[in-house]
């Protein structure tokens, strides 16, 4: 079997993708890609031992596309999978769903990992302050690197039962009908202020092609997926929200730059150094 691994990846703030980086320089000899990639290639070449996914928590369920592209993907029997998903401080269900639908395509159990981030969806919250931020950082590289090693050595992970999925539904679709957020949304909600320059960049951001820059201005499809990337990374905060306070911060991952989020595939060597291969 190769020595080579894969992990893809969903993530708007940047915070995912800085947990895949971290994991796959710990594993090394690592493909660090998209999640979007997926859909017009769901065969998983043979060539990868280690298939991971690292997504973003989406009000306690996976992201549409992370699950999506789960359903269609094509595993051969002796591929290794884990997951890991990040969240503000409860994963809900991602793993639980994910792994379910992984679990039947391998002949290995599926590893499953949780890993609280900075909160960072600013349609319904405002970011925490900077020292909490890095609270979280510091944590996430010794969590990453611990991940790492358990899949590594293929350390069983304990299979979760989650609280009581009804309840726990109800209880999301609550609290977010009271941020104004609707996960099951495709409508964004997005507009750009006069601040907008038509540099482009939110257009390269969005992998899901949902963005477009025209003559006129941007203008947003009818397939958002939530990522929150557009309006996190406008380097003019030119891009506004109904529910977003004018004067609301903006969040970034502090170990990811805009050149990472605007690209969709990374490689990490066995010595750690890491290249990026595509945008």
């Amino acid at each position: 079997m190769a020595d080579k691994n894969i992990i893809y990846y969903y993530s708007g703030s940047g915070n995912s993708l800085s947990v895949a980086k971290h994991v796959g320089r710990k594993l090394g000899n690592t493909d660090i890609v998209s999640v979007y990639k997926l859909r017009d290639k769901p065969e998983v070449p043979a060539e990868y031992a280690l298939v991971g996914i690292v997504t973003a928590t989406w009000f306690v369920r996976p992201p549409r596309i992370v699950r999506e592209v789960c359903e269609k993907i094509m595993l051969s029997r002796s591929q290794k999978v884990f997951i890991i998903a990040t969240c503000g401080g409860y994963d809900g269900y991602v793993c639980i769903d994910l792994k379910a639908i992984l679990q039947p395509k391998t002949d290995f159990p599926v590893q499953t990992f949780m890993l609280p981030m900075p909160p960072n969806h600013i349609v319904g919250f405002s970011p925490m302050p900077d020292w909490i931020v890095r609270i979280y950082l510091r944590h996430e590289k010794k969590a990453s690197a611990k991940i790492a090693e358990k899949i590594k050595t293929d350390q069983p992970t304990k299979n979760r039962k989650g609280l009581n999925r009804r309840a726990l539904s109800w209880a999301s679709k609550t609290f977010n009908g009271w941020l104004g957020v609707d996960r099951d949304s495709t409508e964004g909600g997005f507009y750009t202020t006069e601040a907008c320059t038509k540099c482009g960049t939110c257009e390269k951001l969005c992998k899901n092609g949902n963005i477009l820059l025209t003559e006129d201005g941007v203008v947003w499809g009818h397939d958002c997926q939530q990522c929150m990337a557009c309006i996190m990374w406008c380097p003019n905060h030119a891009i506004r929200h109904p529910n977003v306070p004018e004067k609301r911060r903006r969040y970034q991952n502090p170990n990811i730059r805009l050149k990472d989020m605007t690209h969709s595939r990374f490689h990490v060597g066995g010595d750690g150094n890491e290249e990026e291969n595509e945008k």
